[in-house]
C-alpha cells in the first residue's frame, strides 16, 4: 500500500525533471515573414525532448498587453519527431488541453530526442478586418505569437528556458529590434536571413522587430550611454522623413530621463515606429524598445503630435516603471499564470503622470497645455459617478474584463480599463505636492523614482518586483509621514475625485463658459456629431429627463440636430426659463424629451489659489545636473 501510494508521486517528480531538463536544453525558432504581405508568419521551432509525456503552451498572459494572446490566430500546427542526426520522421499526435486551450499534450517516442514543430500565424485583426500587424511593405513580429514552449506547470520559469532565434525576410526589407544579432548589436540590415544570439524566452518575447521595405534609422542623444535610436517602417519614403524638432524633443526626453531615474536598465534602447495606415494603431511598451503603431503622416501631423507624442514618451518611461521595477503581481514566472493587476495605479498611473511632466519639461507642452490636460482628469472625475460603488483597488483587479469591454454606455457609472492612468496621475500629483510640502521644497517625486527605479543602478536587462509596502518604505526613505495611510485612503476611497493634489499645487477646478466639444459638462451626455449618445451620466439631469445611451437626438427646439444647432439652444436658453426641446429616437420609437437646463456651455478650468506656492510651475522645471 505505501509503495503505492508513492508510486504517483514518484512519476510526478520524474516528469517534473523531464520537463526542467527539457527547459534548460536551448530551442531553435525560425521565422518566415516573407509571407507577411498575405497576412501569414512561418514560425519552425527545433525543441528539445525527453521520452514521455510533453506538454507545450502558446503564452496567453503577456504581462503588457490589455488581453489574452489571441490564439485563434494561431493555425496549421503540426509536430514531427526528429532523430539523432536531425532528420524530420513520424509525425506526433497531439491534443489540446479540454480546461486550458492554449496548452497542447503529446507522448514522446522512445529514443527521440527533440521535435519539429510548425505552425502559421494570421497577422490580421481578430474583427476579420484587412488591419493587423502587416500589410504589403512592413510588419511588426511579436515573438510571443510564434513561439510554443516546454510547460511543465505553473512553477515552469520562461526566464531559465533560451531560445536561438532566426528571421527570414522578404527582398529588400530592413529590421531592427533590440535583439543582437550574431554579430553583435543588431545594425540594420537588408540581408534576407538575420540570425540572433541565443536569449531567454522572456526577454525574447519582451524584444519585438519591426521590418520593411522603407526603413531609417536615427541615433539619438548620441552623447548619452547607452545607445538610443529612433527606428522606423513606413509605407512610403516620405514617411520616414521625421522634422527634426520631433528629433530633438525624444533626444532631450532621454536627457531627462536619466536624470530623473539616475540608472539605465537596458543595453541600448529602440524607438521602434510603425507608420501605416493599414495596419492596427497600437502603443507597446518594453524593457529595451517600445513599440508604437501610429497613422503614416504621425511625425508630420501637428494636431496628431499633441494627442499622441506623450504616448511614446509614456512608453518610453515603462522602461523603468513596469518593465524593470514590476508589481510582483505582474512578475509571474511564466506565460500561463494569470496577472494580478492590482498595482496598475503605479505601472500605469505614475507612468500617466511622469509622462505628462515629461512632455512639458521637454518642451513637446506648455504649462498651459499640461493645465488643461490636469483639468480634464479632474473634471472626469469630478462627473464620475462609478467612484461611488467601485474603488480603485477594485478597477485595478478588474482591467482585463474593463479593458476588454468597448460599450461606451454608462461608462461613467461601470468605470473602465483606464481610469486607473488618470485618477493615478492625479494620486502621484498628490504625493509630490506632499512631499515637497512636507520637506519644504527640498525633496519631491523625482527623489522618489531616482531612488525607488534607480535601484541597484546601471543593471542590463532584468525584472525586480516590488509591493505595496516597498512603495511605503521608500517614500519614507524620502521624508516621513503616514504613507501606508495616505495611500490606502486613496485607493479605496468613495463618491469624490481626488483633487486634493491640485489643491496642494495652488490650483482649484472651477467650470467656466465656453466650448463644450461633447456636451458632458453642460448637459451631462456625450452626444456624437451624427447625435447618436455615447453615454450619459448616471442620475445626472439627462438622465433625470429620460436620455439614455444609444438614442438618436432627431432635433433640437423643431430643427434638425447638428452640433452647432444644439450649441445655439442651449446658449439661447441661458436667458430664458424654457426647457431645451429634444425628438429622439430609441431603436425606432420616437419620442419628445425636455431638457430645462439654462447654465449655457461650460468646460473646466484649473484656476489660481492666491497667496498660495505654484507647485505646478516647480513640478514642470526641467532637471539639470
Amino acid at each position: 500500500m505505501f509503495l503505492a501510494r508513492l508510486k504517483p508521486l514518484y512519476l510526478a517528480l520524474l516528469l517534473s525533471s523531464a520537463c526542467q531538463l527539457q527547459a534548460q536544453l536551448p530551442l531553435s525558432l525560425s521565422v518566415d515573414l516573407r509571407d507577411a504581405p498575405r497576412k501569414l508568419l512561418h514560425a519552425t521551432e527545433i525543441v528539445p525532448v525527453q521520452d514521455g509525456p510533453l506538454t507545450l503552451a502558446f503564452p496567453e498572459w503577456i504581462r503588457n498587453e490589455h488581453e489574452p494572446a489571441p490564439l485563434t490566430q494561431q493555425v496549421g500546427l503540426f509536430i514531427r519527431a526528429r532523430d539523432g542526426s536531425g532528420v524530420v520522421g513520424q509525425p506526433l499526435f497531439w491534443k489540446r488541453d479540454p480546461f486550458d486551450p492554449y496548452l497542447y499534450h503529446l507522448t514522446i517516442p522512445n529514443g527521440v530526442r527533440s521535435i519539429e514543430v510548425r505552425f502559421d500565424f494570421i497577422t490580421a485583426d481578430k474583427n476579420g478586418d484587412a488591419h493587423g500587424s502587416s500589410d504589403a511593405n512592413l510588419a511588426v513580429l511579436d515573438w510571443n505569437t510564434v513561439v510554443l514552449y516546454p510547460y511543465s506547470g505553473p512553477d515552469t520559469r520562461v526566464a531559465d528556458l533560451t531560445v536561438t532565434p532566426t528571421v527570414t525576410l522578404p527582398n529588400g526589407w530592413h529590421t531592427a529590434t533590440s535583439l543582437k544579432t550574431v554579430a553583435g548589436v543588431m545594425e540594420p540590415t537588408a540581408s534576407s536571413i538575420v540570425n540572433f544570439q541565443p536569449i531567454s524566452l522572456e526577454q525574447l518575447v519582451d524584444s519585438p522587430m519591426i521590418a520593411g521595405r522603407y526603413f531609417r534609422e536615427v541615433a539619438l542623444a548620441p552623447e548619452v550611454s547607452p545607445r538610443h535610436y529612433l527606428d522606423i517602417v513606413a509605407d512610403q519614403p516620405e514617411d520616414l522623413e521625421v522634422p527634426q524638432a520631433r528629433i530633438d524633443e525624444l533626444s532631450q526626453a532621454i536627457r531627462q530621463a536619466g536624470l530623473l531615474f539616475r540608472s539605465h536598465h537596458y543595453d541600448d534602447y529602440r524607438f521602434l515606429i510603425t507608420l501605416s495606415n493599414n495596419i492596427s494603431q497600437a502603443a507597446i511598451d518594453h524593457l529595451q524598445s517600445l513599440d508604437n503603431r501610429r497613422s503614416a503622416n504621425f511625425f508630420r501631423n501637428e494636431k496628431g503630435q499633441k494627442l499622441y507624442a506623450n504616448y511614446t514618451i509614456h512608453d518610453f518611461l515603462h522602461s523603468w516603471n513596469g518593465k524593470y521595477r514590476r508589481p510582483e503581481g505582474l512578475a509571474t514566472p511564466n506565460f500561463q499564470t494569470p496577472v494580478n493587476t492590482n498595482g496598475m495605479w503605479v505601472y500605469e498611473g505614475l507612468t500617466d503622470y511622469l509622462s505628462t511632466v515629461m512632455t512639458t519639461r521637454i518642451g513637446n507642452a506648455t504649462k498651459e497645455d499640461f493645465l488643461d490636460v490636469l483639468a480634464s482628469k479632474a473634471a472626469y472625475y469630478d462627473r464620475r459617478p462609478g467612484m461611488q460603488w467601485r474603488d480603485l483597488d477594485d478597477v485595478d483587479t478588474m482591467a482585463y474584463p474593463l479593458w476588454s469591454s468597448e460599450d461606451s454606455s454608462y461608462d461613467n457609472w461601470r468605470l473602465n480599463g483606464f481610469d486607473f492612468y488618470s485618477e493615478g496621475n492625479l494620486i502621484w500629483l498628490d504625493v509630490d505636492v506632499t512631499i515637497r510640502d512636507k520637506s519644504n521644497g527640498k525633496k519631491s517625486l523625482n527623489d522618489f523614482v531616482a531612488l525607488f527605479h534607480g535601484l541597484g543602478g546601471d543593471t542590463g536587462p532584468k525584472v525586480v518586483p516590488y509591493s505595496f509596502h516597498d512603495i511605503v518604505a521608500c517614500l519614507n526613505q524620502i521624508v516621513p509621514n503616514d504613507w501606508e495611510g495616505f495611500l490606502t485612503e486613496r485607493l479605496h476611497a468613495l463618491s469624490k475625485a481626488p483633487l486634493q493634489g491640485i489643491a496642494g499645487a495652488g490650483y482649484r477646478l472651477v467650470y467656466k463658459e465656453g466650448a463644450d466639444k461633447d456636451f458632458q459638462y453642460s448637459l451631462a451626455m456625450s452626444i456624437g456629431a451624427d447625435g447618436v449618445i455615447s453615454d450619459v451620466i448616471m442620475d445626472g439631469i439627462a438622465y433625470q429627463a429620460g436620455f439614455g445611451p444609444g438614442m438618436k437626438i432627431l432635433a433640437v427646439d423643431g430643427q434638425p440636430f447638428t452640433r452647432p444647432t444644439l450649441r445655439q439652444a442651449i446658449d439661447a436658453a441661458k436667458t430664458t426659463t424654457t426647457p431645451v426641446d429634444f425628438k429622439v429616437d430609441n431603436t425606432g420609437e420616437i419620442s419628445d424629451l425636455h431638457l430645462d437646463y439654462h447654465g449655457g456651455q461650460r468646460h473646466p478650468v484649473l484656476e489660481r489659489v492666491p497667496n498660495t506656492p505654484d507647485r505646478i510651475a516647480e513640478i514642470l522645471q526641467p532637471m539639470s545636473k
